[in-house]
């Protein structure tokens, strides 16, 4: 993690925080409240306490990306430890994603003072929400539309902790005209990995020939990187609408 400094980043450069993680490949440009948080978070305000929160949170996207890439690559391999690969990588894909979700719930709960606590602090829970609306309604609102998704993430990350886990490899239809057992596995091979879009379908179902809707797992942590990023921003912007860079009401704790 890189740690703030009294004197800022290096050279006194915000975007040296973003330019050496995997988030900086999904920041086609500088937006606009960018500078503003490099003067909230950095510069010698009472906000500058909620400095290592936000580099948690890109940390934890970039670990996101950092596993994003892992899967598209090993996609590509043709061996057998294909699939345990992208099995791992798909694990790890899932929790990073819970843990970059708490990383912006405790962000949420420090900035505002929404003083919850353990598993309080979560934005799958609606009595944080509740707390967060009585102090920015207009958040609120923007959250309200990953409401589901922040539900789905906690399914999948459940199901991994608690129950049977996931399904994670292909699905392949073997052509009729593959009769030997070794050009069926090298086909099989071939083939992309996918995952249930119901975390709770169980494993054994799957292999008695019980359907169920899947995706692919590449589609899967791309859709999911993205709804990541918007929150990212949506959380970040909305910091720097709700205080001014020397926020005279900021504990100095």
């Amino acid at each position: 993690m890189i740690i703030a400094r009294k004197e800022g980043p290096p050279n006194g450069k915000f975007d040296f925080l973003f330019s050496n993680t995997y988030l900086a490949p999904f920041v086609q440009q500088k937006p606009d409240y960018w500078e503003k948080l490099h003067d909230m978070l950095y510069g010698g305000g009472r906000l500058r306490k909620f400095a290592t929160i936000v580099e948690d949170i890109v940390e934890k996207f970039s670990f996101l990306a950092l596993a994003q890439d892992q899967i598209t690559e090993s996609e590509s391999r043709r061996d057998r430890e294909k699939k345990f690969f992208i099995h791992y990588h798909t694990y790890a894909y899932v929790f990073m994603t819970k843990s970059f979700l708490d990383a912006c719930a405790v962000f949420l709960n420090e900035s505002y003072a929404l003083e919850q606590r353990g598993s309080g602090i979560a934005l799958d829970k609606q009595s944080f929400i509740n707390c967060l609306d009585k102090v920015n309604p207009d958040l609120t609102k923007q959250l309200h539309s990953q409401r589901e998704w922040f539900k789905l993430v906690v399914r999948y990350r459940n199901n991994l902790i608690h129950k049977h886990g996931l399904y994670v490899g292909p699905i392949p239809t073997v052509p009729d005209s593959l009769k030997d057992p070794i050009a069926v596995d090298q086909y099989i091979l071939t083939q992309p990995a996918y995952i249930p879009n119901d975390p709770d379908l169980l494993i054994d179902n799957i292999y008695n020939g019980v359907e169920g809707d899947f995706i692919k797992v590449t589609c899967f942590v791309d859709e999911w990187i993205n709804e990541a990023f918007h929150l990212f921003h949506i959380i970040l912007s909305g910091f720097t609408t709700s205080f001014e860079v020397h926020d005279p009401n900021i504990n100095s704790k």
